[in-house]
């Protein structure tokens, strides 16, 4: 009876989620030497091979950053960090956080170090679009919840907005100052 006791909490455990990373884990095989430029308003890091795609980034990124602060009548009260990858296969290798990005996922605003982290994938059109797209984020997380994870919880702000409305707000951004 003992043992049929076990078996149920076990199988109710593993069912729960306690088990849920199991053979979830990244495969990492690159060890990365980073390097890093600043600018008014970014920390942007690379790795080797990376230097004309920072350089790039870093025009692009105070580029749009001027742009969105002016846009929402908000200006930057913390720097915000940029991590760039070569390739998206780098980028699928990054420790910055567990998940698992496909082909489709372009870069993501870590909300709680306000650290934006992207690949370049060949098109600089395209990555422009990127970098400003995740710096709305970055810049509208500043704006609401001060930057960074110390002052959520020294503020006690409780405010926790829809994926829909940071990714609309975003691309609603990014798309009214393209250039065709």
């Amino acid at each position: 009876m003992k043992k049929i006791f076990q078996l149920i909490c076990f199988i109710g455990l593993s069912g729960s989620g306690l088990f849920a990373q199991f053979g979830q884990n990244k495969v990492i095989d690159k060890d990365f030497d980073w390097f890093y430029i600043q600018t008014k308003h970014f920390d942007i890091y690379f790795s080797k091979g990376g230097e004309k795609i920072a350089e790039f980034t870093a025009g692009a990124a105070e580029d749009a950053a001027t742009q969105i602060q002016k846009d929402i009548n908000y200006q930057l009260n913390n720097r915000v960090t940029i991590i760039v990858y070569n390739s998206h296969n780098d980028f699928q290798e990054t420790n910055i956080t567990d998940e698992y990005f496909s082909r489709g996922t372009g870069g993501f605003t870590e909300p709680f170090k306000n650290r934006v982290v992207f690949p370049f994938e060949g098109s600089y059109k395209k990555f422009q679009h990127v970098i400003a797209h995740e710096l709305v984020h970055a810049i509208m997380r500043d704006m609401y919840y001060g930057g960074t994870i110390q002052n959520i919880i020294a503020k006690g702000i409780t405010l926790q907005l829809p994926t829909w409305f940071w990714e609309g707000s975003a691309e609603y951004s990014v798309a009214g100052h393209r250039t065709e």
